[in-house]
C-alpha cells in the first residue's frame, strides 16, 4: 500500500509540474471560463460582448477588432474571472530555458510569451509567416528596435518594430486574422506590440519554435 501511495503522489506532483497551460482555442472544447459563439453577419465586438471583454476575446481567438471570422465559432468569456486566468503557454520554463530575459514565440500555437528568470510576464497572440513565407524557427537576438518603422520592401508601416535578424525578420504590430498571414515577420496586436517593445532590450534572446 505504501508503494502504491508513493507512486500516486509522484505521478500527481509530476503532472502538476508540467501542466503549464490550459486547452488551446483550436481545441473543440472551450477553455474554462469561455463559451462558444457563432459569428453572424453584422457582428462586432461591441455587439457580442461588453468593453472589458474585447481584449481577451481578441487575444484568445488571435484576431483584431476588424477580423471577426464570419460563420465561424469563436470563444467569448462566460466567467471573466476564470477567463482571465487562461494561459496558452507555460508559466514557468526555468527547467528548459536558463535565460534571464526571453521572448518565446510558438509557431504551432501562434502565441508569444515574455519571460524573466523563467517566469511568464505576459503573453499574447501572433500571426507568423503564411505557407509560402514561413517564419523560420531558431534562436534569435534583439538587434535593434524602432517605434515608427516603415517597410521599404512592402511599403507598409510597422509600428513598434523589433529587428531580430539581419535577414529582415521583425516582431511588430500589424493585423491579426486568426491564422499565419505575414511575409515571415511576427505580427502582434497593437497593445501587445507596444508592451513587448517596451520590454525588449538589445541582445535579449528570442526563441521561435
Amino acid at each position: 500500500m505504501k508503494k502504491i501511495t508513493a507512486l500516486f503522489i509522484f505521478l500527481f506532483f509530476n503532472n502538476l509540474n508540467y501542466s503549464f497551460s490550459q486547452e488551446l482555442p483550436d481545441a473543440k472544447k472551450p477553455p474554462e471560463g469561455f463559451n462558444e459563439y457563432l459569428v453572424k453577419t453584422g457582428d462586432t465586438l461591441s455587439r457580442i460582448a461588453p468593453t472589458n471583454q474585447w481584449e481577451i476575446i481578441m487575444r484568445i481567438n488571435k484576431i483584431d477588432e476588424k477580423h471577426l471570422p464570419l460563420g465561424k465559432t469563436i470563444f467569448i468569456p462566460a466567467n471573466i474571472e476564470k477567463a482571465t486566468q487562461f494561459f496558452p503557454l507555460a508559466t514557468d520554463i526555468s527547467e528548459k530555458y536558463k535565460y534571464m530575459r526571453l521572448i518565446y514565440i510558438s509557431l504551432e500555437k501562434q502565441f508569444f510569451g515574455t519571460y524573466e528568470n523563467g517566469k511568464l510576464i505576459f503573453w499574447g497572440p501572433i500571426s507568423s509567416g503564411r505557407k509560402e513565407y514561413k517564419t523560420p524557427p531558431g534562436n534569435y537576438t534583439v538587434l535593434w528596435k524602432a517605434k515608427k518603422y516603415w517597410s521599404k520592401k512592402y511599403g507598409l508601416p510597422m509600428p513598434y518594430a523589433i529587428n531580430i535578424s539581419s535577414k529582415g525578420y521583425f516582431i511588430h504590430h500589424q493585423s491579426l486574422s486568426g491564422k499565419p498571414a505575414s511575409h515571415g515577420c511576427v505580427r502582434l496586436l497593437y497593445n501587445d506590440a507596444k508592451k513587448i517593445f517596451n520590454f525588449a532590450e538589445k541582445n535579449d534572446t528570442v526563441v521561435i519554435e
